[in-house]
């Protein structure tokens, strides 16, 4: 979802989601870039959406040279490197671009809110970040820390609160009878980990960890 700003960063081709030149209309005639059962219909259920963080107050002291641009109208992203004392350019188009100077609420609002009111619907929908430490993963994803205050989220809070008071939301403006159930899992070293699991589970030894054995159903992998 997102890619570094600054400093020595790799672009692979892989990650554009650009197969074809009509795939590539397909998506940008999606307006609302992230609504996966407008997607269904197209044949396309998979997005790829970049958030460029901005440098951080140690590159910019140090002089660190920006190497990505971002265009979000055009939902392009170049990458500019200086190779045998030549500029090379590489551009990459992926379904939204969020530039360094994107918030989160503006992010929340174009990529997560129309997932949410999917899942809502009854779909089964997934959202998650990818990228290098210190791209900005957790703070898309969790926010910056900052407490609620009178009842609000925080300008700095991430996808996912926003989501889950999205959620609650739309259920309770609907006096809907709901029953929700919340699991909060880490996968490390290709265990999962339940990390809502009973304190007196958890010790200091990481081995007492009891990872989550996966199992498998007819309709594929499951916990």
């Amino acid at each position: 979802m997102e890619h570094r700003r600054g400093g020595s960063v790799t672009i692979s081709p892989s990650l554009t989601p650009k197969s074809s030149e009509k795939w590539g209309r397909d998506l940008r005639s999606n307006e609302n870039g992230s609504s996966s059962k407008h997607d269904k219909e197209k044949g396309v259920n998979v997005q790829v959406l970049l958030r460029c963080r901005p440098l951080s107050e140690d590159e910019l002291r140090v002089n660190t040279p920006a190497v990505i641009s971002c265009n979000e109208l055009r939902r392009e992203v170049t990458a500019i490197q200086n190779i045998a004392n030549k500029q090379i350019d590489r551009t990459f188009a992926f379904d939204k671009v969020f530039g360094p100077t994107s918030q989160q609420k503006d992010l929340f609002d174009l990529a997560v809110s129309p997932v949410v009111n999917e899942v809502l619907e009854g779909y089964n929908c997934t959202i998650f970040a990818y990228g290098q430490t210190g791209t900005g993963k957790t703070y898309t994803m969790e926010g910056g820390g900052k407490k609620m205050k009178d009842g609000e989220l925080p300008s700095d809070a991430g996808v996912i609160p926003r989501a889950v008071q999205q959620i609650f939301d739309i259920l309770e403006s609907q006096n809907a009878d709901y029953n929700m159930k919340v699991t909060f899992l880490e996968l490390y070293n290709e265990e999962i980990t339940d990390l809502l699991a009973m304190e007196e589970s958890k010790l200091s030894d990481d081995k007492s960890k009891k990872p989550i054995a996966l199992m498998e159903d007819g309709k594929g992998l499951c916990l």
